[in-house]
């Protein structure tokens, strides 16, 4: 048995380990949480991150399980020791074959790893940046208890785990489907946000998005100024990036396709974004076991039925109509109190985080569930006055570079146009490129300047005069000044 600390208490007895019964139809969640490998030699290959989701997923199996182990987990900070079967780690990781020896090996790769874990909050930035291992023990089972495994998670890690915000409903099914490692990675980390209402991605440092889907790379310097620094981001997009995203794309089992949001800094491609696309493809359906009354009242709170099909997929039918019951409960007892819910879906949505935890009716604090449907709220308007503004933002960048494009003379717009029109950008933009070019024709002028990006970074920096049309926010503050002394913007 390998053991990183001594002194970790065990929560049970050696003989009184949790067995996992239900390893073989549990279909639920898997963590999402953004975790790298800080040694190079550790990148996860495909079962690795198999078997890293799979452990958490029998943890967390455990866990909920058990009335009141989340909470002595969180507040005492020790941790149980799991058990399982090699053979149901393999089935829940989809790793098939009976070569268990490489399952031992990939397990004893997680037990060495040492993980920097970047926890986003609500608002999709990093709130905290942790290193720690994942597993603090591990043993396999010899003779009678052959095909065993003993496992514990770092008691800071499990409880960060057992957090609803911090891991996603994921369908293990729809995993197994990626053949490799990078298209997996991407499902694994992107998924994380498919439930918040902007339907979009953390916008994450490109450093960031290369380490979690390829671990330590050539992509990626440190730079002892400046810190970790991108080289040939073109290059990984052409050769992972683009092919990952095609895969994930190409999955008939998922509802959305991922669509690659490039954010800038100048020329220079800072952060990396995914948005949700729903697929034009026909619908599963509304939860046709749940009763009719249910869903006109979830209708009434505001969802619609998309939205009903995806709580259908993430949690049962009791836990919605648990969560029913307590905001019914809890509308009681406002009114009594001459207080209003004042966004009953945000209520809801928080109410049903508790229920899913297991937390019991009397442990429901409503003024802080009232207090983070408020801040939900306000975070959702925020999240959509910022995309507008950014919207605004690329299409001044647009209007900039097609007026500054058309100053130039004609003996230096001609060369661009030429080499533009013989790239395999130009080729694919043919039917664009055909319509003449005019300021009129922004699909072409679009396509010239995404190419100049990244063929002549410093070419296009030339069009960007000002600081206003380089950056966002001096593009916000200039707008604000220009506001300010009541000028047009």
């Amino acid at each position: 048995m390998r053991r990183r600390s001594t002194d970790q208490p065990a929560l049970f007895p050696t003989e009184d380990l949790i067995i996992p019964e239900t390893l073989r139809s549990f279909r639920k969640a898997v963590s999402a949480i953004h975790a790298v490998p800080v040694k190079a030699e550790h990148n996860q290959s495909l079962n690795n991150r198999r078997l890293f989701d799979a452990c958490i997923l029998v943890a967390l199996i455990d866990c909920r399980k058990r009335d009141g182990l989340i909470k002595r987990i969180c507040e005492e900070r020790v941790s149980p020791i799991f058990e399982t079967r090699v053979t149901d780690l393999a089935r829940l990781a989809g790793i098939p074959g009976k070569n268990y020896v490489r399952i031992y090996e990939e397990l004893d790769r997680l037990y060495e790893m040492d993980l920097r874990w970047n926890i986003v909050g609500e608002d999709s930035k990093v709130e905290w940046e942790m290193r720690a291992h994942f597993l603090s023990s591990l043993g396999y089972g010899k003779g009678h208890r052959r095909g065993l495994i003993r496992f514990s998670i770092d008691p800071s890690i499990l409880a960060i785990l057992l957090e609803p915000s911090n891991w996603a409903t994921l369908s293990l099914q729809r995993m197994h489907g990626f053949s490799t490692g990078p298209a997996y990675a991407l499902y694994q980390n992107a998924w994380r946000y498919v439930n918040t209402h902007a339907k979009v991605t953390a916008a994450l440092p490109t450093a960031t998005w290369i380490e979690l889907l390829i671990g330590h790379s050539r992509y990626v310097v440190d730079d002892p100024v400046h810190g970790k620094r991108v080289v040939n981001y073109g290059d990984f997009k052409r050769r992972v990036l683009v092919d990952a995203l095609n895969r994930v794309n190409e999955t008939s089992a998922l509802g959305y396709t991922l669509e690659l949001k490039e954010l800038r800094s100048g020329t220079r491609v800072s952060k990396l974004q995914f948005k949700f696309v729903p697929k034009k493809q026909e619908s599963l359906g509304l939860p046709v076991t749940w009763p009719d009354e249910v869903l006109r009242v979830l209708a009434s709170l505001g969802f619609t039925s998309s939205e009903v099909e995806d709580l259908s997929q993430a949690h049962s039918f009791e836990v919605v109509a648990e969560t029913l019951v307590r905001l019914k409960a809890a509308e009681g007892r406002l009114k009594a109190q001459s207080r209003t819910i004042t966004n009953k879906k945000a209520y809801f949505t928080g109410i049903l985080a508790n229920v899913a935890t297991g937390e019991a009716e009397d442990d429901l604090n409503v003024t802080k569930i009232e207090a983070e449907a408020k801040a939900q709220e306000a975070a959702r308007l925020a999240a959509a006055r910022n995309e507008r503004r950014k919207e605004e933002f690329a299409k001044h960048q647009a209007q900039v570079f097609s007026a500054r494009f058309f100053e130039l003379p004609e003996l230096e717009r001609a060369p661009l146009l030429s080499d533009f029109e013989s790239s395999s950008a130009g080729k694919r933009a043919g039917i664009l490129v055909a319509k003449g070019w005019t300021p009129q024709n922004a699909g072409a002028l679009a396509c010239l300047r995404a190419w100049l990006a990244d063929e002549r970074p410093a070419t296009l920096e030339q069009f960007y005069a000002h600081p206003e049309d380089r950056s966002f926010d001096a593009w916000l503050a200039w707008r604000l000044d220009r506001a300010e002394s009541q000028e047009p913007a």
